[in-house]
Order: C-alpha cells, then sequence, then structure tokens
C-alpha cells in the first residue's frame, strides 16, 4: 500500500511537470481544461496553480456546487483569492444569476478584477472588502506563504507584513439593499470564519442558505455553537458523513445544511 502511494506521487509529479514544461511557467491567462470553471480564463502559472487548469483543485467543493447552487441563484463567495471558485459559481449560476465576491487583498483583487473581465463576465460582483462582524478598518496579516494571509494569524510572527484593509458586516449590505440574499455561501478565510458568521447572522437567519465553511480551530467554536443554534445540520463536505459532535469539528471543510 505505502509502495502504490509513493509510485502515484511519482507519476503525479511526472504529469505536473510535463504540464508545467508544455505550457511554461509565466503568469499568463490560460484556459482552464475541466472543471466546474471549463472553459473559462484564468490569470495564473502552471506551476503555482496547475490543478486550477486540470479541474482537481478542491474537488469536494466542486461537487458541492454542482449539488446545492441552481441556475439564477444569488451566491456568496467569501475569500475569493483570484477567483477560481468565484468563475465556477458564475458558470453555475449562469447569466441570471449573481456571484457576490469578497476579497480584501489588493494583489488578489487586482487579479480576481483581470479574470473577471477577460472572461466578459457581468454576472460577478467584487467586494474589494473583508467579511467580519462590524465595519470599519481590520489588519490582515501576509507570512511567507500568501495563501494563509489571515485577519486571525500570523499576530506573533515578527516576520508578517501588516495590511490595513476594509472591513463589513454582511448584515448592514443586506439590511441596506446593497445585497441580495444568498442561496450559497462559500467561507474559505483562514481563520476568521466566526466573525464572519456573526456578522451576517440575520442574513443567514433569513434566507436558510447553504453554507460551505472551511472551519479552522480560531472559528470552529463560534461557528459550531452559532450555526447549530440556528437549526443547522453539520455535513463532511469530503465523505458526506454527518458530523454530530463539536470533537468531530476540526480543521477541515464542512457543509451546513439549514432546516428542512
Amino acid at each position: 500500500m505505502i509502495e502504490d502511494r509513493h509510485v502515484m506521487l511519482a507519476i503525479r509529479t511526472l504529469a505536473k511537470s510535463c504540464f508545467v514544461l508544455l505550457l511554461g511557467r509565466e503568469s499568463k491567462p490560460r484556459i482552464i481544461f475541466r472543471g466546474r470553471a471549463s472553459g473559462y480564463q484564468i490569470c495564473v502559472s502552471p506551476a503555482e496553480n496547475l490543478a486550477y487548469l486540470v479541474g482537481t483543485a478542491e474537488p469536494h467543493l466542486q461537487k458541492t456546487i454542482t449539488k446545492y447552487v441552481k441556475s439564477g441563484d444569488t451566491v456568496y463567495d467569501i475569500g475569493a483569492n483570484i477567483g477560481y471558485v468565484s468563475l465556477s459559481l458564475a458558470k453555475q449560476v449562469g447569466p441570471k444569476g449573481s456571484v457576490i465576491a469578497f476579497e480584501p487583498l489588493p494583489r488578489n483583487v487586482d487579479l480576481l478584477r483581470k479574470n473577471i473581465e477577460i472572461n466578459k463576465l457581468s454576472n460577478i460582483t467584487l467586494l474589494d472588502l473583508a467579511a467580519s462582524d462590524k465595519c470599519g478598518e481590520a489588519v490582515i496579516r501576509l507570512a511567507e506563504n500568501p495563501s494563509t494571509a489571515s485577519m486571525v494569524w500570523h499576530r506573533n510572527n515578527p516576520s508578517a507584513t501588516e495590511i490595513v484593509v476594509r472591513a463589513i458586516a454582511i448584515d448592514d449590505l443586506v439590511k441596506a439593499g446593497e445585497l441580495n440574499y444568498p442561496r450559497f455561501v462559500k467561507i474559505d478565510v483562514e481563520g476568521a470564519e466566526g466573525a464572519v458568521l456573526r456578522g451576517m447572522r440575520r442574513t443567514i437567519t433569513s434566507s436558510q442558505p447553504v453554507l460551505f465553511v472551511e472551519c479552522s480551530d480560531a472559528g470552529r467554536e463560534t461557528a459550531w455553537g452559532m450555526l447549530r443554534e440556528l437549526g443547522y445540520r453539520c455535513q463532511s463536505a469530503i465523505t458526506r458523513e454527518w458530523v454530530n459532535t463539536f470533537e468531530e469539528y476540526r480543521h477541515s471543510d464542512f457543509i451546513w445544511m439549514p432546516a428542512e
């Protein structure tokens, strides 16, 4: 069994090397070959983000989108990064649907905006804001790996770079009529999911969306307590087994289902 895993790993490594050799390492608009966003273009380097191009990035999230997102839906992508999930959602909701993409980091915002423009998509609205539990300014810290930029982590890391961004509570935007209620919400915010959920409690209560949440140690207690209180049931996004105890709710991806 261990030998088989080593062989598979070697095959994947070789396949990636061949793809990178064929496509090049330059970051530029490239066609997505497979997956929910197939046919769209995304500005990436194959050496860094080959999974986006070949459709192997977050397969359990892609399956969740296929199952729970319908044509014409309004959906939120909270922590949109450069927009791979937003593109997948945009294709699923179609021209009559709407994707609201929240992304506060300037570098990611620039790339996400570019990816929206090169695909000529009018059904993605980009908000360069950090979803949180209050309005104002927030600090995001970037460490060695930019994909782990967080409002929660890296506080004791002297090498981390701090960026001040604008934060908003989604409940305030919905109450002001600036956002429609969502049918599906994806939350991947590197430890800050508790604050995001607190800031959209009224919205969740009113619209009962399906929630796809990346669970972290920092936000798990808030997420578990609040969503269970609202009558939601939790399911592993990977195994699709029900998660019935707080002890089982640990760092992974989960689907929160509203009461029938």
